[in-house]
């Protein structure tokens, strides 16, 4: 089971509210579950951002992957390329 996560701010004014809600992912980290964006008075906001752990199947690896080299082109091939064959 996956265990959520919230984190409040509050009071945040109108015009601050998209950097307020970038900073709050980037401190989680995780997969965004909920926003929740609540007025409290005038132009001032409270905002929560809940999110979940992402399954290990999901989450990015970093592995390496090599691709064997390809061959170089013979002369027949580059031949047909160039007169647009498609084969």
């Amino acid at each position: 089971m996956t265990k959520l996560t919230s984190v409040q701010e509050a009071e945040i004014p109108l015009w601050l509210l998209p950097q307020a809600i970038a900073r709050l992912i980037r401190q989680q980290g995780d997969a965004v579950y909920r926003i929740s964006v609540k007025r409290t008075h005038w132009h001032h906001y409270n905002v929560s951002v809940r999110t979940k752990r992402i399954t290990k199947e999901l989450r990015p690896s970093c592995e390496a992957v090599l691709e064997p080299a390809t061959a170089p082109a013979t002369v027949q091939t580059a031949r047909k390329r160039g007169r647009g064959c498609p084969v």
